[in-house]
């Protein structure tokens, strides 16, 4: 017989029991302390927990304790209850964690390339157009079941390892029928009145301009229109060629006049249907569908100011943005004889933003004593898509086993196949001024060649991902050795395009709304012009990533109290990213570009395959610091961070949340991680428990971003390697049960880091902290339970340290994004069995985003300020 494993589900129900208050009816005491009764199964009729946050954290103990490495878990409840509408903004409250623009996870202070993200332990694409890892607010919390946030390595992970890996596990086939539906609706301090457009962005990239792009060979000036139609056989008049030009201009979505008006207030709902049947004794199948749409307006006005000059050179920029968010899920499973099981799910996942910005700004070009700011106006409708379809079966081989000794083998496998696609079909800038030296202010459009400008993006990222895992324990004279062994392989396909359609105009008096009209466009006497191309580089590339692991692990009980446990990876990794030039219609930067790839040192391809190796010792024991039960663990690994393919195109982009210009760097190196973790975990009667963990990882060559050349408003960013870099800490969270219903969470990361840079004489200090780490990071949560099950209340408060946005070059010193401390509160009231109501306040004290950089005198200069505003949300529930 295998020994018994230290004992995991009595703990959990203990957790359980003891939280919700149900104990003294559980279980009756003797005088002396002992059990005199447990209670009969055959006369309970029901149990009810009221400890939802504790009970669902012991929910999630057992898998906790079990697995040899450090883990953090968050529960669908538990996520819920704080109030969290997506995955980013749940993972807040995991230690160690901050949220960066909503959306991106830094874990341990890594940035989120640092980050490797799964989907029930499959890869998945990325619609992002800044970035090749997963935006995290594209998932909503209404389709997961928990959340696992892995600190120390494990071979059955990618190799791909810095701060943690971050698998969202979705919801299973309910065990019974299911119905729920919610309404909710809420508002924005900051964001009563912001700005609009007609069109909201909806047409694409007109094809009598594609059309006219291939004829023109990408040249639509008049005077090849002209030439190219001439030597066709097309004989035209210069002014001919001329109303071909404004007809493809006329083509042009001009439809984009901003105003200002009223926003409507957030909106949401989400439905729930489900159930499960049982076909035979020994069959059951279950199946569910959910839908779920939001909507909300949000101001994001932000002021930008020059570190040489801020008094007079700086930005205003008011800001709105229009989201909307529509998720589609269907699960279908079955289990036979509680061994076997398949789930086959579909996700369809759409996140549209629509956003509307005016942009007034001063220079040293354009001082402000002469009251004649520079005026941008723009749009911007980003459409982003995740289709992901996956079927996956667990199997324990049993009573159909061949032989008797693999009865208890166990096999694990998924395929997941998946589609992220974003478009912009028709992002518009114009560049103009505004005189206020007059009693009516009076607009202008500046005279330029790219006066008006019109942005096609399209982006498909398509990954197919799939492994299994076998697992056999055996007996060893009365001790456990668990071996297991199995593969993982993702392929990627990425496809990023962009066109840009300058539209050029002489100094006229206007908004874009009166100067870029159909009249004055058709007439020729007008001065306009159309020309192709962003300007500043490369907009489009292609790349493809192919990943193929084998791993194998042994688990070995030494003892009921010591565990050992050692396994490796072989990973092949294979990647290209090749810039495209949609306007080269002559061949020479294709050719340019073969030449390039014949050259050994060529950086466009790469291959490499190593072995990942990690080990984990594990004691377990009772009474230490008076303890039920502790856990102390000490693990070692050496991964891998490798450049996401957006950081290694040659190209240039927007980052969209902060309006800053990026480029890519095709020289990169992959960044070499050695991980060491040590984790003890004490857990007490009432479900108190505390976690302290040590942590350190050396960093070989990791990547940085960093300031480039930019103009007096305008950050641009590039990335480079560091030779050498090193981050530690120290971690601590627990669970405190306070009289009255009340109990106290939370947790607090202390780390630092320290990088060197030699290799770039740009940068200005060759050893400080690493870009995107904070020295603190805190999580805090009041709540409480009320003994009648009817209310419950939190108040969470996140902060973290301020972290470097940006490595300051040529003199300036590193910007600094400052701490942003968000308090919410949360109070849900549950009047029967099957409603509740739900109110929440967000950023209560309305905290703002600031980024701040020394100028050469010493002083902090705020170059970025973002407004965030304090929110309200309300939803009413109702659940069968």
């Amino acid at each position: 017989m295998l020994i018994k494993r230290f004992s995991r589900t009595p703990l959990a129900i203990a957790v359980a029991l003891v939280t919700s208050g149900f104990t003294s009816a559980a279980l009756a005491q003797d005088a002396d302390g002992d059990s005199a009764e447990m209670f009969s199964p055959s006369t309970l009729e029901e149990v009810v927990v009221v400890g939802r946050l504790q009970s669902v954290a012991a929910s999630l103990v057992d898998e906790r304790l079990e697995l040899p490495y450090s883990a953090d878990f968050l529960g669908f409840e538990a996520i819920s209850r704080a109030g969290d509408s997506d995955v980013g903004s749940a993972l807040r409250r995991v230690t160690g964690v901050t949220l960066i623009d909503n959306k991106f996870i830094y874990i341990r202070g890594l940035g989120e390339r640092y980050s490797n993200v799964t989907v029930n332990g499959a890869a998945v694409p990325s619609p992002d157009l800044a970035r090749s890892v997963i935006p995290l607010d594209l998932f909503p919390a209404s389709i997961v079941e928990s959340l696992k946030v892995q600190k120390s390595w494990g071979p059955d992970l990618p190799a791909n390892f810095g701060g943690g890996a971050i698998d969202i596990r979705t919801r299973n086939v309910p065990s019974g029928p299911v119905a729920a539906i919610s309404i909710g609706t809420g508002f924005n301090s900051e964001s009563d009145d912001g700005l609009g457009y007609p069109d909201g962005g909806s047409s694409a990239m007109p094809s009598a301009l594609r059309s006219a792009i291939n004829r023109y060979q990408g040249d639509l000036s008049q005077t090849n229109i002209y030439d190219v139609e001439n030597k066709s056989g097309n004989a035209i008049t210069r002014n001919q060629a001329e109303e071909i030009q404004r007809n493809l201009i006329l083509s042009l979505n001009r439809d984009v006049a901003i105003s200002k008006g009223s926003l409507d207030p957030d909106r949401d709902i989400k439905v729930d249907l489900g159930n499960a049947w049982d076909v035979t004794d020994e069959l059951v199948v279950g199946a569910s569908i959910s839908g779920a749409y939001d909507e909300e307006f949000r101001n994001k006005n932000q002021t930008k100011r020059s570190i040489g000059s801020p008094e007079t050179s700086f930005a205003d920029v008011e800001r709105t943005v229009h989201e909307e968010r529509t998720t589609l899920a269907l699960v279908l499973g079955a289990e036979y004889q509680q061994d076997q099981t398949v789930q086959l799910s579909h996700y369809v996942i759409q996140n549209d933003a629509d956003e509307a910005r005016i942009t007034t700004s001063f220079s040293n070009n354009n001082p402000v004593v002469d009251n004649r700011p520079d005026r941008k106006y723009a749009t911007r409708m980003e459409e982003r898509e995740l289709v992901l379809s996956q079927i996956k079966g667990s199997h324990r081989f049993g009573e159909f086993s061949p032989l008797a000794d693999l009865e208890m083998l166990s096999f694990d496998w998924f395929y997941s196949d998946a589609k992220a696609t974003t478009d912009i079909p028709n992002a518009t800038s114009f560049t103009g001024s505004l005189d206020r030296t007059t009693a009516e202010p009076t607009p202008y459009i500046s005279a330029s060649s790219t006066a008006g400008q019109f942005e096609f993006l399209s982006l498909e990222d398509s990954v197919e991902s799939w492994g299994g895992k076998f697992a056999l324990p055996v007996d060893l004279s009365g001790r456990e050795l668990r071996l297991s062994a199995g593969w993982w392989n993702s392929e990627k396909a990425r496809e990023y395009y962009g066109y840009t359609a300058n539209v050029g105009t002489s100094s006229t008096v206007g908004t874009p709304a009166t100067v870029f009209t159909d009249a004055r466009i058709s007439d020729l006497t007008n001065n306009f012009d159309l020309t192709m191309g962003s300007g500043f580089g490369n907009e489009s590339y292609i790349a493809a990533q192919k990943i193929g692991a084998v791993f194998g692990e042994a688990d070995f009980r030494l003892s009921e109290e010591w565990r050992l446990t050692a396994g490796a990876r072989w990973e092949e990794y294979q990647q290209a990213v090749l810039p495209v030039n949609l306007l080269d219609y002559t061949g020479v930067f294709n050719q340019q570009l073969i030449e390039a790839l014949k050259d050994p040192k060529q950086t466009f391809a790469v291959q490499n395959d190593d072995i990942y190796s990690s080990a984990a010792l594990t004691y377990s024991g009772v009474d230490l610091l008076a303890a039920n039960e502790f856990q102390l663990r000490f693990s070692v690994s050496e991964t891998v961070v490798r450049p996401d393919l957006r950081e290694l195109a040659d190209v240039a982009y927007i980052d969209p949340e902060l309006s800053v210009r990026v480029f890519g760097n095709p020289n990169l190196k992959s960044t070499q991680v050695r991980n060491y973790d040590l984790r003890s975990e004490f857990y007490y009667d009432g479900g108190d428990n505390f976690t302290l963990s040590l942590f350190y990882k050396d960093l070989e060559l990791p990547i940085e971003q960093v300031e480039g050349a930019g103009s007096d408003d305008d950050t641009v960013l590039r990335y480079i390697n560091g030779d050498s870099g090193e981050v530690y800490g120290i971690e601590f969270e627990g669970l405190k049960t306070l009289p009255a219903g009340l109990f106290l969470s939370g947790n607090v990361t202390l780390s630092d880091s320290e990088i060197t840079i030699t290799s770039n004489n740009e940068v200005t200090n060759t050893e400080r902290q690493l870009t995107g780490h904070s020295k603190y990071v805190v999580n805090a949560s009041l709540g409480y339970d009320s003994p009648n099950e009817q209310h419950s209340a939190s108040l969470l408060y996140n902060v973290s340290g301020e972290r470097i946005f940006f490595a300051g070059t040529s003199g300036n010193d590193d910007a600094f994004e400052q701490p942003f401390g968000s308090l919410d509160l949360i109070y849900n009231y549950y009047p029967s069995e099957n409603i509740s109501l739900k109110v929440k306040f967000g950023n209560v004290l309305n905290a703002k985003r600031e980024f701040e950089q020394k100028n050469s005198s010493g002083d902090n200069v705020v170059i970025l300020q973002q407004d965030v505003g304090t929110s309200f949300g309300l939803s009413l529930s109702w659940k069968y």
